[in-house]
């Protein structure tokens, strides 16, 4: 009986402190981390799940009990793809506007830089036809065709304008050669028979001056 009683002693000496026996393991870490909560990840799609659910509710957009996140997502998407369309159409808009204005100013632009140059063209014609009356010491003139809007300087080749400008002609009587005709005359001494050449494209005019006494060529643009 002592003897049993021992070996019982003894076998009860060897179980760890706390009654616990060796077959009871302690949990391993994994088993502590699925009872600790739910996972980050799972978080983060409850949050996005919430964050949907209240866009759409902000929308107006009536929700079903039961809808998925995917019909949430599918719902959100048209909302904003219909604003973006919105968005795209007055983009558009405003840039069509904008191209007008844009083209508008540059033909208008374009109009006044080529009438411009056709009037600066018509006084170097007359101050090189007063320059050679001067050089060569008798009366030179320059010939101008109103009706074909051209004009021919002495010696040179004949100048046409462009087909939508068109001139008109102020000279001394004695200067008109035909009904739609005339010259400028320049002396060796720098005078001229005087008058002045207009010339338009639109509603734009750039009139360019003859004195006659001092024969001197002016250009000036008449505002309407």
């Amino acid at each position: 009986m002592k003897a049993g009683n021992i070996s019982e002693a003894g076998a009860q000496t060897l179980l760890p402190a706390g009654g616990a026996s060796r077959n009871e393991e302690s949990p391993s870490p994994l088993a502590l981390s699925r009872v600790r909560g739910p996972s980050p990840l799972t978080l983060s799609r409850k949050r996005e799940r919430g964050s949907d659910r209240r866009a759409l509710r902000d929308s107006g957009v009536p929700l079903k009990r039961g809808s998925d996140r995917r019909a949430c997502a599918r719902q959100r998407y048209s909302i904003e793809a219909g604003f973006s369309l919105i968005e795209l159409v007055a983009v558009l808009v405003l840039i069509a506007l904008v191209f007008s204005l844009v083209t508008l100013s540059f033909s208008k632009s374009l109009a006044s830089a080529k009438i411009q140059a056709a009037s600066r063209d018509l006084v170097a014609a007359l101050r090189f036809t007063r320059g050679q009356a001067i050089v060569k010491g008798k009366s030179t003139s320059l010939e101008l065709d109103v009706e074909n809007n051209r004009y021919m300087t002495p010696g040179r080749r004949v100048v046409a304008l462009p087909p939508n400008m068109r001139m008109t002609m102020l000279t001394a009587d004695n200067e008109v050669t035909g009904a739609n005709s005339g010259r400028i005359r320049f002396f060796p001494d720098g005078a001229s028979t005087g008058g002045h050449i207009s010339v338009y494209m639109g509603k734009e005019e750039w009139r360019i001056n003859v004195d006659w006494l001092t024969g001197a060529v002016t250009r000036e643009e008449l505002k309407k």
